[in-house]
């Protein structure tokens, strides 16, 4: 299997459908979001899709990054829909028993440049609605400067206090979800992205699990 979108390991559920579970990683700016889709890809099976960063992929293709009020709302709309369509094709293809999404529908809160209810208004959608389209929330927090933020990606423009600022606002975007986790940076990027593999690993169902895989 060659698609980036989906995890690398062989399979031994011979299921051609499963019911799916969308998960966000989310977090601010350097939080290691992407890093992590890596690292799931190489350790789960083929039934586990990883949708990359709707930004990402619009911004890389050549958008526009004013900072005007119209060019961040037009650039926020346009990362919301090609968030649903990410999302859309898992559930069309029905054989997923995982999607890893990178940043969620709600993370285009903390980058709206207008009140949160026109966020809702000028996109037909509810809070609640999007909050439970997604079955877990898995919040890395942003490192600050000394624990190794940095802007190696070439579509991150945020300083180290910019970062940390959005960071509290996709805090505040996901507020209520019913099964939301926050992982802390540390001095070690490797046991932060193990915590969050562990909680992944438990939302794996059984039948996609090898047995020294299985967690009772």
């Amino acid at each position: 299997m060659n698609d980036p979108f989906i995890a690398t390991k062989n399979c031994f559920c011979f299921k051609t459908s499963h019911q799916l579970r969308k998960i966000v990683i989310t977090g601010g700016p350097g939080a290691g979001k992407s890093t992590l889709l890596k690292m799931a890809r190489t350790q789960f099976c083929s039934h586990v899709a990883l949708l990359p960063e709707a930004a990402t992929i619009l911004f890389q293709g050549g958008f526009s990054r004013e900072n005007s009020t119209n060019a961040r709302k037009v650039a926020q709309r346009a990362i919301f829909h090609i968030q649903k369509e990410l999302e859309y094709f898992v559930v069309l293809e029905k054989k997923f028993a995982l999607a890893i999404c990178d940043r969620g529908t709600l993370d285009g809160l903390a980058y709206w440049p207008k009140s949160k209810a026109s966020f809702f208004k000028e996109l037909g959608i509810s809070h609640k609605e999007e909050l439970l389209s997604y079955y877990a929330v898995i919040h890395l927090r942003t490192p600050p400067a000394e624990r190794g933020y940095n802007r190696g990606n070439p579509v991150r423009t945020e300083s180290a206090e910019e970062a940390m600022e959005i960071d509290a606002k996709i805090e505040a975007a996901w507020e209520g979800h019913p099964r939301r986790f926050f992982i802390e940076s540390t001095g070690s990027f490797m046991e932060k992205a193990e915590k969050a593999l562990q909680i992944l690993r438990k939302q794996i169902p059984k039948c996609c699990l090898t047995p020294e895989k299985l967690i009772p």
